[in-house]
């Protein structure tokens, strides 16, 4: 593909492998989404399909995007007596709270995002990406195929930190890459299909001769390829974008979509579950973070992603590969 590497953080295939049978047994965790988002609901389905593997039972949850309700599951799975918690936490305010309840109850909780370095000590670990640097290898690509002209950028929900960093690191891959090329344009989309349609029509209406949009997420460029398209300029502008979903996979395969840094919640959640059965077992040391898989996508091999909608018998198969590795020392913030 484009000049770009698959980089999945994880040991290749070929290592030596440790056997199912090595997993905890009779375990009950429980698994608790954010809210309803797409990518929380692939990462519990294929948990559930290795946790069937490994013989533990598990309870599912959602907050519907509610601290509240976060809370109250926690409290609820550690009164029905579970051996861990894996969850995607709503914000860094209710992370804090679910640590604090884990804690008291005796019961690791493990995180998928929302990483901290100050609550790491009292976490059975974290597991995300960079978020600092997620978004520079597309901001490279584009500088290196646009020299110049004039960019947008459809950002996530302001105010948490990940949209904004994944701004800095595509600017930083923009600058990296030499390219004169200028940000014309930055608006929040709020990970939402809908909002990002209307921000791309009004972008494209004040920059008709726009040459470029980075979208933070595929949910969102979706809705921005239909205001370009609407527009009839999808020979014009060239998409990119983050998380590598179904729907994102789909438009690069239609020319829509140029490219994609992928982090598939399928297997970061099989990881992520395989790593707290660990520490249950007390063969894996709480309180590490973790890299999860990453892999830039275009259309030569957009055949070859780890799918969001990964069938049994390739999570069966992820079930054989050696643990990540933890991140030492763990990132300062």
């Amino acid at each position: 593909m484009s000049g770009f590497k698959l980089k999945l953080l994880l040991p290749v295939i070929a290592a030596s492998l440790f056997p199912i049978a090595a997993q905890a047994q009779e375990k009950t965790i429980a698994f608790m989404r954010a809210g309803p988002d797409p990518y929380y609901q692939y990462g519990m389905n294929a948990a559930e399909v290795a946790a069937k593997e490994l013989g533990i039972k598990l309870v599912t949850y959602s907050a519907n995007t509610d601290p509240s309700q976060e809370l109250a599951n926690v409290q609820d799975a550690i009164t029905r007596g579970v051996d861990g918690i894996l969850i995607y936490a709503v914000s860094l305010s209710s992370e804090k709270a679910a640590i604090a309840q884990a804690k008291r109850g005796g019961v690791p909780i493990f995180f998928q995002y929302g990483y901290d370095p100050a609550l790491l000590k009292d976490a059975a670990g974290f597991m995300q990406i960079d978020v600092g640097t997620f978004g520079k290898p597309l901001g490279e690509w584009l500088g290196k195929k646009l020299p110049e002209g004039k960019i947008a950028i459809i950002a996530g929900k302001l105010g948490r930190g990940d949209a904004e960093a994944y701004t800095k690191g595509f600017k930083d891959g923009l600058a990296a890459s030499g390219s004169k090329a200028e940000i014309v344009s930055e608006v929040p989309g709020d990970w939402n299909r809908q909002m990002a349609l209307d921000a791309a029509a009004q972008i494209l209406t004040a920059h008709p001769d726009l040459d470029a949009m980075f979208v933070q997420n595929e949910d969102m460029a979706v809705g921005a390829s239909i205001a370009i398209e609407r527009a009839r300029k999808t020979d014009q502008v060239t998409m990119v974008a983050m998380n590598g979903a179904p729907y994102g996979l789909d438009l690069i395969r239609d020319g829509k979509l140029a490219l994609t840094n992928a982090n598939p919640p399928s297997i970061a959640s099989v990881m992520a579950l395989r790593l707290l059965a660990g520490v249950i077992d007390k063969t894996i040391e709480p309180g590490k973070y973790y890299e999860a898989p990453t892999q830039v996508i275009d259309k030569a091999n957009v055949e070859e992603a780890i799918r969001w909608d990964a069938p049994a018998e390739q999570i069966k198969e992820w079930l054989k590969l050696p643990l990540p590795k933890p991140v030492e020392p763990a990132p300062a913030g």
